[in-house]
């Protein structure tokens, strides 16, 4: 019997070196962390700026490169939101892992669809779909109450003006 138990527990034991070694070897970014606080808000000076007739403010970072984002796509992103006064509502950047958000624009507040997908704005007579966002997109959006949760609804951010920093990943599929 005694011998049974230490058989097993000699087992164990180069085991537990062995899993103790690897967890003091890695660091915070072995694993692709990514955290907000490492990265901050994006820097909008000197940055392209785009203001839309209906008051969003998109600031382009960087023009990206892929397939234009259209309102029926979902989207993987990075993205951070949060108020004037700069308190984070919502951010992807939380769960400390560097993986992108799935999200559907359709179901999303109407300008921060319109800060992805472009907004209609008519030239010479037509419509046109104007200043879309392409996959590896880097954008900040200044979205007004009007664009976000209005001063008529119960949210918890009625009546605010919302700034959400995104990184494009890529268009994840058609709806």
């Amino acid at each position: 019997m005694i011998q049974r138990f230490f058989r097993k527990t000699w087992l164990l034991i180069p085991l537990g070196l062995m899993l103790a070694l690897v967890s003091t070897s890695c660091d915070d970014n072995s694993f692709g962390t990514v955290r907000y606080d490492d990265i901050g808000p994006f820097d909008t000076t000197g940055v392209e700026r785009v203001v839309a007739p209906n008051g969003l403010i998109i600031y382009i970072h960087e023009t990206g490169h892929g397939d234009v984002v259209a309102e029926n796509h979902s989207v993987n992103i990075r993205y951070t939101g949060r108020t004037t006064d700069g308190d984070i509502f919502d951010s992807s950047f939380r769960n400390e892992v560097d993986m992108p958000t799935i999200l559907q624009l359709r179901n999303m507040i109407p300008g921060f669809m319109q800060g992805l997908a472009g907004y209609t704005e008519v030239v010479d007579g037509q419509s046109v779909r104007m200043n879309a966002a392409r996959e590896g997109s880097k954008r900040t959006l200044v979205i007004p109450p009007s664009l976000a949760y209005g001063n008529s609804s119960t949210h918890q951010l009625r009546e605010e003006t919302l700034i959400f920093d995104i990184d494009v990943i890529s268009i994840a599929s058609e709806n």
